[in-house]
């Protein structure tokens, strides 16, 4: 490696221990990393500003800005009363139906638009029921990046494995779909191991049955209709973003812009669920990452994985799985899957060897190593940015500790599926 190759990866390793320590608050680490990156002229400033994903931070701002306004009708507060009222008042079911819907809905939406949906459903029902909301956030975050997991547009990753590889929708459902679901289990026989004393005790919910009733006059049913008609136009286009070559940014500043127009609500108001420090971390950890990227110091990290392996594939996926997995938990997993796309695909022809187990292997990899820390996903943040908000901060220690071993299962269970299935 050249020294500035050296300078930029000692930059980040040191802006991400600030962040792991917490000893500073992590917007304030990524800035103090970005301006060393920036003074010593690394990178320059206009193409750190390039690296900026600028269709994930307008898919942010557009989904907050329609969350903000459903919560204005009453709505969020009325979904989370179902819920408990189907549950029963047990926690532990209450917990596994609203991740698993999580897990669904992300397979066919973005992991981020999933969380801003349901998380402050799972939010309200915690405060409703008196409940710790920590298993219900870390389930949350969990269960999205698993769904995404599964099909081709679930996460990034999978939509560049897909399109370099030439693979179909039914071809990551029909090979992936299967780990993602096993990964499901075992990230829930984790929880219910950190979990099982908090979630075991039913709530009375007599009480909350008589509030059902009551929130249901409360409820605004026109601002209600308005504003799911419009978010019902918004997920069916995100479902059909390849067929009317649409960007996810584009749909959901659209929507926001749809909903704002026709639902009678400040523009204020709606516009107070923008949570900016979310937004600009985002941007920030964008540039530096991307800084790694440029200057080839992840592509390095991924020949290397590679080259590692030689010719063996057995040992080229598992590889793929952990190594992907290990990587896609400190920076982003779509530069990481976009520098070693090529070199799976170089290795694959030299070797004569059959490429789509390699590719699953990667994707299994950098998608579920996101649950690893607070940083390794996109939806990990936005989920901390609405625990924040509602008074519960997320610690990059806390998520650390459930984080690495929940990972560490479903990257076990990934394993033993593309051995099992491709290799035995």
């Amino acid at each position: 490696m050249s020294a500035t190759q050296w300078i930029a990866l000692g930059l980040f390793i040191f802006t991400y221990s600030l962040i792991v320590t917490e000893r500073m608050h992590r917007l304030k680490a990524a800035l103090v990393g970005l301006s060393g990156i920036l003074l010593l002229r690394l990178v320059e400033q206009h193409d750190a500003f390039s690296f900026i994903d600028f269709n994930t931070i307008g898919l942010l701002i557009g989904m907050m800005i329609l969350v903000g306004i459903v919560k204005q009708t009453g709505l969020i507060q009325y979904t989370a009363l179902i819920a408990i009222r189907q549950s029963r008042g047990n926690p532990w079911r209450l917990l596994v139906s609203l991740s698993f819907l999580t897990a669904v809905v992300s397979a066919f939406l973005d992991n981020v638009t999933t969380i801003l949906l349901i998380g402050p459903v799972a939010l309200a029902v915690c405060e409703t029921l008196d409940l710790d909301p920590m298993p219900f956030i870390f389930a949350e975050v969990f269960a999205s990046n698993i769904g995404g997991t599964a099909t081709l547009i679930g996460d990034p990753p999978n939509i560049l494995i897909g399109s370099a590889a030439g693979l179909s929708f039914n071809d990551f459902l029909l090979n992936v779909g299967p780990a993602a679901a096993l990964a499901l289990l075992a990230m829930y026989l984790g929880l219910y191991v950190f979990y099982a004393r908090e979630l075991s005790q039913n709530r009375p919910i007599e009480d909350l049955i008589e509030g059902f009733h009551t929130l249901r006059k409360h409820l605004n049913r026109p601002l209600a209709a308005r504003i799911l008609t419009v978010l019902a136009l918004v997920l069916a286009a995100f479902f059909l973003h390849g067929r009317l070559h649409l960007e996810a940014a584009t749909i959901a500043l659209a929507g926001a812009t749809l909903g704002l127009v026709v639902c009678p609500v400040k523009v204020e108001t709606a516009l107070e669920e923008i949570d900016w420090v979310t937004i600009l971390f985002f941007s920030t950890l964008f540039m530096l990452v991307g800084t790694l990227e440029h200057l080839d110091v992840i592509g390095l990290a991924a020949r290397f994985l590679a080259n590692s392996a030689g010719d063996h594939p057995k040992i080229l996926a598992m590889f793929l799985v952990w190594g992907s997995g290990t990587i896609s938990a400190v920076v982003d997993n779509v530069p990481y899957a976009a520098a070693v796309i090529p070199l799976v695909k170089d290795m694959a022809s030299l070797a004569h060897l059959d490429a789509r187990p390699l590719w699953w292997a990667l994707s299994l990899g950098a998608c579920l190593g996101g649950n690893a820390t607070l940083v390794g996903a996109s939806a990990n943040l936005v989920m901390a940015g609405l625990a924040e908000k509602a008074g519960r901060p997320l610690s990059f220690g806390n998520f650390l500790r459930k984080g690495i071993p929940i990972t560490a299962l479903t990257l076990l269970a990934s394993t033993a599926y593309v051995y099992l299935r491709y290799f035995l």
